[in-house]
């Protein structure tokens, strides 16, 4: 039996290790930690998902133009002026695009619902005009909607375009790029639909019926209205990429309240469609283009890595052209420094497939992989630095693994199609449509395969030396000297082998020199005529990999030789190189 001394003690040793226990557990039940979440987060932008749930709008657009009144623009335009010109005659001539007022109203085959935008309206709500230099050439033709001030709004969304995509043989790889963004965090995407649009034009009589013009994607324009939708700064610098290397270009890129600021210029390689103070653009600028600071530093301080190796990641995957340069937005926020990358025209992708279908000779060339982005100033700089390459090659495999798995973009595609095809192959798109249906099915059945060979193709780049240009051949104390750049490559050393024909087909060999480490050789003196040059870029790392240069011949055949300069000897001893506009 236990002594009552032994009880006591007992009780007094449980009620000690209670109150030593309960003021532990009122710390963890009340006590929060007060740590404090790095700023750059706070700033970071991010998409809103819950914009891309539901479509836009109702999938049937009804356009009615030709209405005979003053618009708030300098004069009326019809719908048959909008398509007088393509863009590039409107460019030459320094005369502002034309605009043509509109009715927009969005329904189903029936006609405009009551749910749909525009319905009930009977005047102009709207204006279009041409959009895409090279779209406005074709005989489908895209278009820019704005929706006229106080008429409201499409689920937020003021302007609008509706791209055909002409060349694009699929007419879904936008939408296609866009749904698959909306996936990966680190980019912003932009809502896309498909719409059958119709049009009637009353300049032609208030008789006129509707006009099928077949199936467009709508997609939401990129602009201020754009950012605040998204609960982002709409008052920072935002600018849409023209034609634009990275490169500094004092005498262009200035402060638009410098005396010297020249906009078309400007505009010629950005547009700025957000705040008119440049300097965070100028600042960046100045670093990046000073070769004594470390590209590294340079990408950690103006942008935000997860965005812009996301960007480049899914460009290199989707193979998807032209997008070192243009076909993308730069944005900051206000009191920011960092820059983020917005996507967009996207129906460059996943086009080696419909290339061969089209010319079996066909050959990317050094079109693939990290050669997509060495013409811009900025990625040309990541692409020499391991360890920028390195953390580009965790978002390739984790983009290859997830949201660009061949399974995954071969299925979403396949979808799409299923969604396209009845339109493609009927009036009026079946008039313009690049295949036929059952090279349409196979080329979307092999979209895997093709997601595959490009993850391939960006880890054999990596071990190719870079394409150069060969430049036009000099004379020096009369005899032609060959001369070109130089390639690069991360890990090896590159050397070059120099061929020289009078024939493209290089079937008669003028000369044939190995191994050269030099990127000049004088080769004496030629015979009036012309001559045929092929550069090969190798490397001694081991892979056996050649890489060709940037120059081609187009014979006579319309068949491209690819990495070939053709240059002329005259009679007075000069040499002039083949180039090209």
């Amino acid at each position: 039996m236990m002594k009552k001394n032994d009880l006591i003690n007992n009780v007094f040793f449980i009620i000690c290790l209670i109150m030593s226990v309960l003021p532990l557990s009122a710390c963890n039940k009340y006590n929060q930690s007060y740590d404090k979440a790095p700023v750059d987060k706070l700033m970071t932008p991010t998409d809103k998902q819950d914009l891309y749930v539901t479509p836009m709008t109702e999938p049937v657009l009804y356009l009615t133009v030709g209405f005979n009144s003053k618009s708030n623009y300098t004069s009326y335009y019809s719908w048959k002026d909008i398509h007088s010109h393509d863009l590039s005659w409107y460019e030459t001539n320094e005369i502002n695009i034309p605009y043509c007022e509109a009715l927009v109203q969005f329904g189903n085959d029936e006609g405009p619902v009551p749910t749909g935008f525009g319905y009930g309206y009977f005047s102009p709500n709207a204006t279009v005009r041409l959009i895409g230099q090279k779209a406005s050439k074709r005989p489908q033709k895209s278009y820019k909607v704005k929706i006229n001030s106080g008429r409201g709004n499409i689920s937020g969304i003021k302007n609008f375009n509706l791209n055909k995509s002409f060349g694009d043989p699929f007419r879904f790889l936008n939408k296609l790029s866009y749904d698959l963004m909306t996936e990966i965090d680190p980019l912003l995407s932009t809502r896309s639909s498909f719409v059958h649009l119709y049009v009637k034009d009353k300049s032609l009589g208030d008789d006129q019926l509707f006009v099928d013009y077949g199936l467009y994607t709508m997609t939401e324009s990129i602009n201020k209205r754009y950012l605040s939708n998204r609960e982002l700064d709409s008052t920072g610098e935002l600018y849409e990429i023209e034609n634009f290397d990275f490169r500094r270009h004092e005498d262009v890129i200035m402060q638009p309240t410098d005396s010297r600021f020249n906009q078309k210029e400007f505009e010629k390689l950005l547009e700025a469609e957000g705040s008119n103070d440049y300097s965070k653009l100028i600042k960046m600028l100045d670093d990046l283009n000073d070769d004594s600071k470390d590209i590294e530093n340079i990408v950690k301080t103006y942008f935000d890595e997860d965005n812009l190796y996301s960007f480049m990641a899914f460009n290199i995957l989707m193979d998807n052209k032209d997008t070192d340069t243009e076909n993308f937005y730069l944005y900051s926020p206000m009191g920011f420094d960092k820059f983020y990358i917005i996507p967009v025209d996207m129906d460059g992708s996943l086009r080696e497939k419909y290339e061969i279908l089209r010319n079996s000779d066909y050959s990317a060339g050094w079109k693939k992989g990290i050669y997509l982005y060495t013409d811009s100033l900025l990625f040309s700089k990541i692409l020499r630095n391991q360890n920028c390459v390195s953390k580009l090659n965790g978002y390739i495999n984790n983009l290859h693994e997830t949201v660009l798995s061949p399974n995954n973009v071969s299925e979403k595609a396949s979808q799409l199609a299923k969604e396209v095809k009845p339109y493609l192959y009927s009036l009026p798109d079946i008039r313009f449509a690049r295949v036929t249906e059952e090279d349409y099915d196979k080329l979307v059945s092999e979209i895997s395969a093709q997601m595959e060979e490009n993850y391939y193709s960006h880890y054999d780049s990596i071990l190719t030396p870079w394409p150069f240009h060969i430049n036009e051949p000099t004379v020096k104390d009369g005899n032609i000297v060959l001369n070109w750049e130089d390639s690069f490559i991360l890990n090896g050393q590159v050397s070059y082998d120099v061929i020289l024909s009078d024939t493209w087909s290089f079937k008669k060999v003028l000369m044939d020199k190995k191994n050269l480490t030099q990127t000049t050789l004088d080769i004496g003196s030629l015979v009036p005529g012309q001559y045929f040059l092929k550069v090969v870029a190798k490397s001694d790392n081991g892979y056996d990999l050649q890489q060709e240069a940037y120059e081609y011949y187009n014979t006579e055949t319309k068949k491209t030789i690819h990495g070939v300069m053709c240059f002329y000897v005259k009679d007075d001893g000069t040499v002039t190189k083949l180039t090209y506009k």
